[in-house]
């Protein structure tokens, strides 16, 4: 959940207009027809072992407990969360690189030093899953869902998918690297408007206005020597 000095308030605007260098999704998904769940339908079947679900349950426990901490803004308890190793990875949507080591995380969590930042924060994980990649070192993912109210502007709301690797320490589960991975700026903005369809013909134009102007930017950021590399591989077929 931002919180760094670069804008962590402009995360949903940065979302929405930022990541459009996300430029294949973004052509991709701009189009009715043409949407991700008609490549990707989410399976709740999905066959998980039992190893997987314990180790699912007890990083679900680890994330009820630092939403817990995060939400009354205890950030001292949210960084005692963290594999003390002094080199903590952070990649927060809203920063335009990856933030490493303990001095980089101390800033984000303390931007402005005696300065307020939040009014408050809500912070919701689900949708848990996990995996070991070694005997004590798991890799997850989730969802993070928050409403957030920053100093002086009125109340929002966001999504994130979450992908973050613990340590299994003698204190419990502790992480180690963390990333944000927002979805497209396309299927961000068609998801908004579905959650909340426009009412007047003011809102269907704001947001005709809003979609037209992310198909502008995606087109926009396309490389020049794009064409030539289609050009190039035209004749290629797709193997599987």
């Amino acid at each position: 959940m931002p919180m760094f000095s670069y804008t962590p308030f402009t995360q949903v605007i940065r979302r929405i207009v930022l990541s459009c260098c996300i430029v294949f999704a973004s052509l991709i998904l701009i189009s009715p027809s043409a949407h991700a769940e008609f490549h990707f339908k989410r399976n709740a079947q999905d066959e998980i072992n039992a190893a997987d679900r314990q180790l699912a349950a007890e990083i679900t426990a680890f994330l009820d407990e630092y939403a817990r901490v995060y939400n009354n803004q205890d950030y001292r308890a949210v960084k005692g969360m963290w594999l003390d190793d002094g080199n903590p990875i952070y990649m927060a949507e809203e920063v335009p690189f990856p933030l490493y080591g303990k001095k980089r995380m101390d800033n984000y969590f303390n931007p402005v030093p005696g300065r307020r930042i939040l009014d408050g924060i809500d912070n919701r994980y689900s949708q848990v899953r996990a995996k070991y990649v070694a005997a004590n070192i798991a890799v997850a993912t989730y969802r993070l869902d928050y409403d957030i109210k920053l100093v002086g502007m009125n109340a929002s709301h966001g999504w994130d998918r979450i992908m973050a690797v613990f340590v299994k320490t003698s204190d419990g589960w502790k992480l180690s690297a963390y990333a944000e991975a927002p979805q497209g700026p396309a299927t961000m903005v068609r998801k908004m408007m579905k959650a909340h369809p426009a009412q007047s013909d003011a809102e269907k134009a704001a947001y005709a206005t809003t979609t037209a102007t992310i198909k502008a930017l995606s087109e926009k950021g396309v490389g020049e020597d794009f064409g030539d590399f289609l050009e190039a591989r035209k004749d290629i077929e797709p193997t599987h």
